[in-house]
This record gives structure tokens, sequence and C-alpha cells, in this order.
């Protein structure tokens, strides 16, 4: 009564069904909703069979870690947040260990799509078949993909650093992350790396591997820890340069060498991937592949509304990654 409408017109504007509703007229059923202080019942909506509104972002839970501590984690679930609410929509953050358990919260919750990112370990088709909802996945490479992806160029970005460590003269390196057997991420970054190192100028390049979780604390270890080999061979036989599976491990591995007192670039070349504000931070800044973090996130909710919509297909699409200049990387040092 307030908005001088119907009925109907007020439920597709609150529903987001107003695609054949005028602008006006929007603009006053919200205006109305907003001076009565209405609150639509989202539960109550749910059962009676119309959208709940809500989408969930599936990530997996690390019982040792805190719920989205990685920079890149956070980064990325405000941007979901964001544009999930510039649509009209609320994300619920579904954050568990078990696949079973994960799959009974979205379905306690009615949700109404979910964004599922590659750390859940669970094979795309068979979280769709056992969830139900229109689904998008994020970093997720391989068989058994049977919903939207959107993923970046990791295997690109990799190579690009390869390439750029094999130009300042360096033939051997260290590549650190997780294992490649337990993330596709990782595997894709590890076989670019792999392949851009080993052209160069002409020159073969040795990847060595070391295990590391994505995070400071293991890359200080790792940076102590060739640190110490450093100072004990005299350099013999140790990499020149890092390439960190993440920003955050990059950095760690950067205050582990300065700890031993290894001075980065001067006697050991490192360089991350994701672009995070952080690693401007430091001093010099870090040399970098950098992803488009919030562009993924705003692709990833753009087409899962679609879909809910009815609008759009499986898509899945790739966006590019940069190469970031910092001062990080330096000419391979001579032992």
């Amino acid at each position: 009564q307030r908005a001088g409408v119907s009925a109907m017109t007020v439920s597709n504007v609150i529903n987001g069904r107003d695609g054949k509703v005028s602008e006006a007229t929007v603009a006053r059923v919200r205006a109305a909703i907003e001076e009565l202080g209405y609150i639509p019942n989202a539960q109550a909506r749910s059962l009676a069979g119309a959208e709940s509104r809500v989408l969930a972002l599936v990530y997996q839970a690390v019982p040792q870690r805190a719920a989205l501590a990685a920079p890149y984690e956070s980064l990325f679930v405000g941007a979901c947040e964001k544009a999930a609410r510039a649509g009209g929509y609320v994300l619920m953050l579904c954050g568990t260990s078990d696949a079973q358990e994960m799959v009974s919260q979205l379905r306690a919750w009615r949700v109404d799509g979910a964004i599922v990112m590659a750390t859940t370990r669970i094979r795309p088709v068979d979280f769709m078949e056992r969830a139900g909802v229109p689904s998008v996945f994020i970093d997720v490479y391989g068989d058994g993909l049977a919903g939207s992806s959107v993923n970046i160029d990791d295997r690109q970005g990799a190579r690009l650093a390869g390439e750029q460590m094999a130009r300042a003269g360096h033939r051997c390196a260290l590549f650190v992350g997780p294992s490649p057997s337990g993330s596709a991420v990782v595997r894709e970054r590890l076989e670019g790396f792999r392949a851009g190192f080993g052209q160069g100028d002409g020159a073969v390049g040795t990847v060595r591997f070391g295990m590391a979780d994505v995070t400071f604390e293991d890359g200080v270890a790792v940076g102590v820890r060739l640190a110490n080999q450093l100072r004990e061979s005299g350099g013999r036989q140790v990499p020149t340069a890092v390439f960190a599976s993440g920003d955050i491990l990059a950095i760690g591995v950067i205050a582990g060498l300065r700890k031993g007192g290894v001075r980065v670039p001067q006697e050991m070349s490192v360089v991350g991937f994701d672009g995070i504000e952080a690693a401007t931070y430091l001093d010099p800044p870090l040399t970098t592949i950098a992803q488009p973090v919030e562009e993924k996130a705003r692709r990833a909710v753009a087409q899962l509304v679609s879909q809910l919509r009815g609008e759009g297909g499986v898509e899945d699409i790739v966006l590019p990654v940069s190469w970031r200049e910092g001062g990080t990387l330096g000419p391979a040092r001579v032992d």
C-alpha cells in the first residue's frame, strides 16, 4: 500500500524478479521497504518453494588453521560477498572437512546455488549429484568437472615466472608448495614453471621441489633451511632462486632467508604467485605473478546468478594473469 502497487509487484521486487518492472516502481517499492523496516522471511520464502536468495561459498576447513586465513582466500570471499550482495543475495560460508556434512548443510539451508573452491577436494560431478543445486567451481581442473568453472591461467603464469628466472641466469631453482598429487592448481603451476625454466635462453635448468603448506610459517622454515644449506656448502649445489606457489609462502621464505643472513635478491631470488597487497609492503616489493582475484569472484557470482535465472548454461572461464615486477628477482649468484 505504501508504494501504491500490487502485492505481486512487491513480491517480484523482493525476490529479484523485477525485469519487467519499471525502474521508478522498483525504486518506490525499495524505498517503502526501507521506510517500513520490512525484512523478508528467508525461511518462509524457502519453505514456500521460492528462492532463498542465499548462495553458499564452500571451502575445505582445516582443523589446525583459522578459517580462510590465507590472504588470497579472504580477498576472494570478500569480493564474492560484495558481488552477491549487489545482486540481492546473501553469501553463506560453508566450511567443513567432511564432504557429506557439507552437502547436508547446503540442503538444510536450502541454498539457491553454490560457489565451490578447489580446496574442498570433492569431485565436481559428485558434488553436483549430491548437493542438487547449480554450482560454479573455482580453480578446478581435470576429469569430473560437471558444472561451470572460473579459473586463472595457472600454467601460463608459472611458465612466465620460469622464463624470467632463466633469463636472469638462474640454472637451479626450488619450487615450494603443497603436494601436486593433492592439488591440481599446484600441479598446473609446477608443470608450467618447469616448462618455462627449462627453456629460458636455451640452457637446461634444474627444478627441485620442496613440500610446504602455503603459510608464512612454512615459508620461514624453508628460508631458514636454505640459508643454512647456503652457509654450510658455500653455495655449491644450492638453488639460486625460489618460486613459491603463493605470495604468503614467498614472504615467509624471504623472512627465513634474512633471518639466516641471506640477502634477497643478491644471494637468493624469490618469486611468488597471487599478487596480494601485502607483497607490495616488502622492501623491496615481492616480484610475483598477479591474478585478478576480485574479477574471478565477480565472474563466479555472475555465472551462478545467470544459471539461477535460466539465462546461461555451463561455461568454463579462464582469466589471464600478469607479471608484476618487484625487487626480489635478480641475477643468479656466482658461487
